[in-house]
């Protein structure tokens, strides 16, 4: 009897339910049939992480060179394409399920309450974006924060926040972290201890009630008041902060676009602003800089040297 030949399309039309009936029953009824299904269950019993992608991918490429034909027969080259289709399947899924990330993002204003894989938890401030992945939690405990957030994290639990501009080691403690591109870095340290580590990789161990930063390649260490951080009750506050930034706080909190006339955004700012009251937040951060601000619509104010 002849053995059956089958074209290149032919596992692409089987895979999407697209054969005939009369195909359908042929090829359900041979051998090639059963040599597929048991792909399938070997690769089941694959493990991702061990497997070897690329040796196997070289045995196909050598095996498909000795095959130019078109029209093949299953029992060769077209069974090892069966086979590294579905091997390759198997991985991509195994790859994108192990290197899934969990992101969360706030918006203007928004302030949100993220839960870590150990228990502990991150609030995360106005504009802010937190990631990690949860799969692979035991042994990689690195967050990612782009933005400002506060941890409270659970006893005895250890993991790196890492940002553009610097990384925080901690154990069972709480603290905030302020990043902004890769020039801002602020840690303050709430309770117990942690080690805040700039791009620059200057180190500072910070124990309760002390702070760190690195704004523009100039760092400070200060003490603070341990109360939970200001913006937690709706009020920013700065330290010696570029006015550049506390704009753009601004614009996170009431989205609120700015147009500079004739400014410097390199002064520094300490002070607070709240989020309550755009016309007073205006007046709190401006007012002491001698820049005035005009209104423009409603979402534009026009900044101004003060005369």
């Amino acid at each position: 009897m002849m053995e059956e030949k089958y074209d290149d399309t032919f596992l692409a039309r089987w895979l999407a339910d697209d054969l005939t009936e009369e195909e359908k029953l042929r090829f359900e009824n041979s051998a090639e049939h059963q040599d597929y299904l048991n792909i399938i269950e070997s690769v089941d019993l694959m493990e991702a992480p061990s497997f070897d992608k690329k040796s196997v991918l070289t045995s196909i490429q050598q095996k498909q060179q000795l095959h130019t034909p078109k029209v093949r027969k299953l029992r060769t080259s077209w069974l090892y394409t069966a086979a590294a289709a579905v091997v390759l399947l198997f991985v991509g899924f195994s790859y994108m399920y192990l290197n899934a990330d969990e992101t969360f993002e706030t918006g203007f204003g928004e302030q949100i309450t993220v839960n870590l894989p150990d228990g502990s938890e991150v609030m995360l401030n106005a504009k802010t974006t937190l990631s990690f992945n949860e799969n692979s939690w035991d042994t990689d405990r690195t967050v990612s924060l782009d933005g400002e957030a506060y941890f409270k994290v659970k006893k005895g639990e250890k993991f790196t926040v890492a940002t553009t501009s610097g990384t925080v080691e901690v154990l069972g403690t709480q603290f905030n972290v302020l990043t902004h591109d890769d020039t801002i870095f602020e840690v303050k340290c709430h309770e117990g201890k942690v080690k805040a580590t700039s791009k620059a990789q200057k180190t500072e161990i910070l124990t309760q009630g002390k702070a760190f930063s690195s704004i523009e390649g100039k760092t400070s260490s200060w003490s603070f008041n341990t109360n939970e951080p200001s913006w937690r009750n709706d009020e920013s506050n700065f330290r010696e902060m570029p006015i550049k930034y506390v704009i753009e706080a601004l614009q996170d909190q009431y989205e609120v676009q700015f147009i500079f006339e004739n400014i410097s955004t390199t002064e520094r700012f300490t002070g607070t602003f709240s989020h309550n009251n755009l016309k007073l937040a205006l007046r709190t951060v401006f007012d002491p800089m001698e820049i005035s601000y005009t209104f423009k619509g409603e979402k534009t104010v026009i900044l101004r040297e003060a005369k």
